[in-house]
């Protein structure tokens, strides 16, 4: 058992004031500090415009946030850290059901996020820049978004589609250049409102990262959306079609990119057929139900503490579109608790201490089966 911190955090203004704002609070914690200006080795001022450029284009207003962070931290851009990881580790579960299928007739998507504690921020903000959609939802980096819903009612989780994709000597490197999932997150958040919106946003975004990525929102309409190495598919579901439920974990599961990886991970392939088990064919599905799913230990559920290995469940989310409410519980644990956020309602900037289980996984749980 491990004591940790977990924040809230409520960021409002220009962004250029935002990223001031931030640095001037981290120029006084030093592990903060270093660890958002430790840059990275053949990243330098070339690398950095490039890199503003497409911020400029996909994640506007994400250049004066950084600007205005360096500022303050009295650094040049090229050893913020977020540039170098950005431009080009998370496995993850997540699922949407549709009004059809939920207990109270509403959205509801329901979501996983692994990776290490020590590299994981274990915070929830609330982000209202001028001129773009205010929304709630977890940081990575600080300036990056694993996950969210803004005010319009629009929901994006995400998991990672294959072997995940990085700028780090462990990952897989990407296949072009261009944009990390949590700058593409953060992207769809502040400038669309709805699932229509958020498709045509992602059209000829370039995206290096292989993504699962789920969108929902409060109109009952829900899209899975998937690259792999540089190819795209997505899927629409919603209020007049068939299937009323979508779900992903770490493989490709669109016929379009299912022939560009033959091999998926034992545990992508266990937590996938889980899911459906629990929730194919299904209705009336409540909120408790989803809870006990996201917290149920790996294999026979959703959740694990194998933190050491970036596989620990670091939060679980249940985010209602409609009501416009995320759910959350730190560290995979229900002794934690579960907190509801508002995206409508001020968030506290707080900081409580959680605790999260140091576990070790079973031989053979990250090989690799045929389709």
């Amino acid at each position: 058992m491990k004591t940790m911190q977990a924040h809230t955090m409520n960021l409002a203004g220009a962004s250029y004031e935002i990223g001031y704002g931030l640095g001037k609070m981290y120029a006084g914690i030093p592990p903060l500090r270093a660890l958002h200006t430790q840059g990275a080795r053949g990243f330098g001022s070339e690398q950095v415009e490039a890199a503003r450029a497409l911020f400029d284009r996909w994640c506007p207003g994400l250049s004066d946030e950084l600007r205005g962070f360096a500022d303050a931290l009295e650094v040049p851009p090229e050893q913020i850290f977020y540039y170098s990881m950005t431009y080009l580790l998370p496995r993850c579960s997540q699922i949407a059901l549709l009004p059809s299928l939920t207990a109270d007739g509403k959205p509801i998507v329901a979501r996983n996020y692994e990776f290490s504690n020590e590299a994981e921020d274990f915070c929830l903000v609330k982000t209202a820049v001028k001129g773009k959609y205010a929304h709630l939802g977890t940081s990575v980096l600080s300036f990056g978004r694993d996950d969210g819903l803004n005010e319009r009612g629009l929901s994006v989780t995400q998991s990672s589609c294959g072997f995940p994709v990085g700028s780090m000597p462990s990952m897989r490197a990407p296949a072009l250049k261009g944009l990390q999932y949590w700058a593409i997150i953060r992207g769809l958040l502040e400038n669309c409102k709805d699932t229509e919106e958020a498709l045509a946003y992602l059209k000829g975004m370039p995206i290096a990262y292989n993504l699962n990525l789920l969108l929902a929102d409060k109109a009952g309409n829900a899209v899975l959306f998937e690259t792999l190495d540089g190819s795209s598919a997505f899927k629409r579901i919603g209020p007049d079609t068939a299937e009323q439920l979508l779900f992903a974990t770490n493989h490709a599961v669109l016929p379009e990119l299912i022939p560009g990886e033959p091999e998926i991970m034992i545990h992508s392939a266990k937590r996938y057929d889980y899911i459906g088990e629990k929730l194919a064919g299904k209705t009336g599905v409540t909120r408790e139900q989803l809870k006990d799913m996201l917290l149920a230990g790996y294999p026979g559920g959703l959740c694990c503490h194998y933190f050491a290995e970036y596989f620990g469940t670091t939060k679980s989310m249940l985010i209602s579109p409609k009501d416009g409410t995320i759910e959350l519980c730190w560290g995979g644990r229900k002794e934690n608790g579960w907190e509801i956020f508002d995206i409508n309602k001020p968030l506290p900037s707080a900081t409580r201490n959680i605790e999260i289980n140091l576990e070790r996984a079973a031989p053979g749980m990250y090989g690799y089966q045929k389709r």
